[in-house]
Order: structure tokens, then sequence, then C-alpha cells
């Protein structure tokens, strides 16, 4: 009688383990044994895969690349391969990452809004080093008197301008700076055109903006600003770049690279070379899409899917030090 207890309590233990397993595995999950959540219907994903790229084919850079990408889509659907989509959100998220993936435009990306809410391109951040002081992280004089920038974004707020011109003032009596850009994500090209006004005469031509034919439709030159000339002949510059260096970022490395202004150590930056804008597919979902790309004007170059190739290649997390070596073999801050 006690060995019998024993097993029934033994199989009501693997019975309970087996129970356990299943409902932790994706076949048993709680969305798709709940019958009040399906996915969406078939018919429906197809028309919102069209309408998705009907705005794709009207308005992004590289037209060529569209119906192939559709057309992968599309296969998928065929196959079955969407049905854990069940919102508008899962859409976004499953039909934006597959965008993304096929094309290698790391700009891109769907998302949903509700009615009343203002839709923009640019992306917000939790607090933290990408909001705290318009994203200026740090700023000091190394051995040698050599400034040392760091920040993590080209902020688009137009009140970084302020803290941009605090930083170079601090810097103006260097004799060299290290621009720390190996975390730098991005940001507005019009942080970039102002910064670049500290290094280079008002009027120089920086880069032009080409829209889908290939066909320049504007040419940024630095601007006048109240800004100091400290920076603008005979100063030695050392970028650090990294991978995750990305869009604006690799605005400004090239720019600065192209017209010989500044030497860049680190790794080959992200590849994310054009400008981005939004656009409605319907009230819900909206399109984050690249619209047009930069050209940097020294050398007619964009950089998309290929990234600013350092001058000097090292692991990032060297880049530092490797800037720094260099400075004290400089014979032009000697």
């Amino acid at each position: 009688m006690k060995n019998l207890l024993i097993t029934k309590l033994i199989l009501a233990a693997i019975l309970a383990s087996l129970l356990l397993m299943l409902s932790l595995h994706p076949a048993y999950s709680a969305d798709e044994t709940n019958p009040s959540i399906q996915p969406l219907p078939q018919s429906e994903l197809s028309t919102l895969i069209h309408d998705t790229f009907k705005v794709m084919k009207k308005h992004y850079i590289e037209p060529s690349i569209v119906a192939n990408t559709e057309q992968f889509i599309l296969e998928k659907l065929k196959q079955g391969q969407y049905a854990s989509i069940h919102s508008i959100e899962d859409f976004a998220n499953v039909i934006g990452s597959d965008i993304r993936h096929i094309t290698g435009d790391s700009h891109l990306s769907l998302f949903t809004v509700n009615d009343n809410e203002q839709v923009t391109h640019i992306l917000s951040h939790k607090t933290g080093k990408l909001t705290y002081n318009h994203a200026f992280e740090e700023i000091r004089y190394l051995d040698g008197n050599i400034g040392y920038l760091k920040f993590n974004k080209f902020h688009p707020d137009e009140k970084a301008r302020e803290t941009v011109d605090a930083a170079f003032d601090f810097l103006k009596q260097s004799n060299g700076m290290i621009i720390d850009l190996r975390d730098t994500v991005g940001g507005s090209p019009y942080l970039v055109q102002y910064i670049l006004g500290y290094f280079f005469p008002v009027n120089t031509p920086l880069w032009e903006v080409l829209d889908r034919s290939d066909k320049s439709f504007d040419s940024i030159q630095v601007i006048e600003h109240a800004g100091h000339k400290r920076f603008h002949s005979d100063y030695p510059i050392w970028i650090l770049t990294s991978h995750n260096s990305a869009s604006a970022t690799e605005l400004f490395l090239g720019v600065m690279q192209a017209n010989g202004k500044a030497i860049l150590i680190g790794e080959v930056t992200s590849g994310a070379g054009f400008y981005v804008g939004i656009k409605k597919i319907t009230s819900e979902l909206v399109f984050r899409i690249s619209l047009s790309k930069p050209v940097i004007s020294a050398n007619q170059q964009n950089w998309e899917k290929k990234g600013i190739t350092p001058d000097i290649k090292v692991e990032a997390m060297d880049a530092l030090n490797y800037a720094q070596r260099l400075t004290f073999e400089s014979s032009t801050i000697r």
C-alpha cells in the first residue's frame, strides 16, 4: 500500500512537470491558446503590406530595390510565416524589421500612432546619456594640452548649440583635440553643419542632398555663427570611431576626413547614409523612411551600407589610447 502511494505521488509529480513544460513551450503560448486573440486575417495582412509598399514605391530613396523587397515579404506571407502577427503593433514590429533586414537600410522602421499624436521622424530616448546636457558627456584636457570631447548625439534641440559653444570655448586654449564619437548614434544634420563651422571658413561647401533620381536639390555650406575660429588652420584633430557611429555622425566624420581636417581612428562606421522622414500608411501606421541622401562635397561620396573607413583601423576600445600615443608623436604639438 505504501509503495502504491509513493508510485502515485511520483506519477503526479511527473505529470505536473510535463504540464509546466508544455505551458512554457511556444506552441502553448497564452496568445495561441486564448481564442480572443487571433492572428490578423490574411486579407488584412495583404492589404497592409500592399499599402506599405505603395508608400515605399512612391518615396523611398532607392526605388530599384523596392520590388524585390515586396516580393520577399509576400512570399513569407504566402508561406504563413506571419501567423504571429495579432495586431497593428505586431505588424509594425515584424514587417518593419523584415524590411530593414532585407534592404540593409538601418533607418527604416514602421511604428503606430494615436489619432491626436504629433508624428515625427526624430527618435526619442529614455533619460540618460542621450538626453543629459544635449548628449555632451565629457570635456577635459589631457597630457600635452590636448582637448578631449565626448558626445553621444548631434542633438536636434536648437539649444544644443549653446552646449556646443560652451564646449568649444572651453577647449580653445588646447594644442590639439580628440573627439570621441564611438557612441554617437547620429542625430541632426543641422547641428553637424553648425559644429563644422568651428573647423572651416564660412561658405565652405560641405555636402549636397540628392533626391531619388540622383538630382541635387540642396547644397549645404558652413554658416556664420558667433563661435571663435581657433580650430580653422594648423590645428590637429583626431576623431574616434566605432561600428556604432552612425548617420549624422558619419556625415560629420566624412566631411572632416574628406577635407583633410582630421585623422579618424577606430572601426568602420555603421553605414547609415540617408536622410529620413515620415510618411503615413494608414491613420495608425507610419513609415520612418529614407527620402534623400547626402553626398560629401569634397569627394562626392555617400556612405550608405559601406560606412566611413577610418585612417587608422584599431579596435574601438583601443582607439583613445592609440590617439593619445599619436598626440605625443605628432611634431605639430611639440
